[in-house]
């Protein structure tokens, strides 16, 4: 055999294949490249739902504010009317308007007369019970019996109603015995865990 062919059979057996090393080196690489793109979609997955968590929350805000502002642009004292087919003038055996705490969870209760289109007027409210907020809603002017009760907006560290009055700004509603006297606005502090404060201010007048 020459030395040529001899350098040539050489050449031969180091082309056979992959050494085992160098497998395992390229496995590992593969792995690793496989468990980033793992990371990569999980977490991409994860911010869309959170996103998703987010908008979610913040349309549930909404929703509830949009609830409040309808009901109390409606308020009325006892006595009012506007028009309103088959109303008749309220009673004041209880304030047209009135910021107490809820007998069921302990956390403040705010009632008062709203003009309703198909009951004349009725007197509606919102309470906080276990960090939820609940909408109230009772058959006539009275707060007999109980309420219909629907929940607007869960997660509530606290709820605030304060209310303006000849530009004084007032903890508690009805001042003195002005039962029948509307607030020239209710000023409204949800405190949120996870979004904060949000202070809401409607005038009534």
């Amino acid at each position: 055999m020459t030395r040529l062919q001899a350098k040539a059979q050489a050449a031969q057996h180091h082309q056979h294949g992959l050494t085992l090393i160098e497998l395992m080196v390229a496995l590992a690489i593969f792995a690793i490249l496989g468990v980033l793109s793992y990371r990569a979609l999980s977490e991409v997955a994860t911010s869309h739902d959170r996103l998703e968590a987010s908008f979610e929350r913040w349309r549930a805000i909404g929703r509830s504010m949009q609830r409040i502002d309808t009901d109390l642009l409606q308020a009325v004292s006892p006595g009012e009317q506007r028009g309103a087919p088959g109303a008749t003038p309220a009673s004041t055996s209880t304030p047209a308007m009135i910021l107490g705490r809820s007998a069921s969870g302990g956390g403040p209760e705010f009632q008062f007369l709203r003009l309703d289109d198909s009951r004349g007027v009725r007197r509606v409210g919102f309470r906080l019970v276990d960090g939820r907020l609940e909408w109230l809603r009772w058959s006539g002017r009275e707060p007999l019996g109980d309420p219909s009760v629907e929940p607007l907006l869960d997660n509530i560290r606290d709820l605030r109603w304060r209310f303006l009055y000849n530009n004084n700004r007032l903890d508690a509603w009805p001042p003195g015995d002005r039962r029948a006297a509307l607030p020239d606005a209710v000023i409204l502090e949800l405190d949120l865990p996870d979004v904060g404060t949000i202070t809401r201010m409607i005038a009534l007048r």
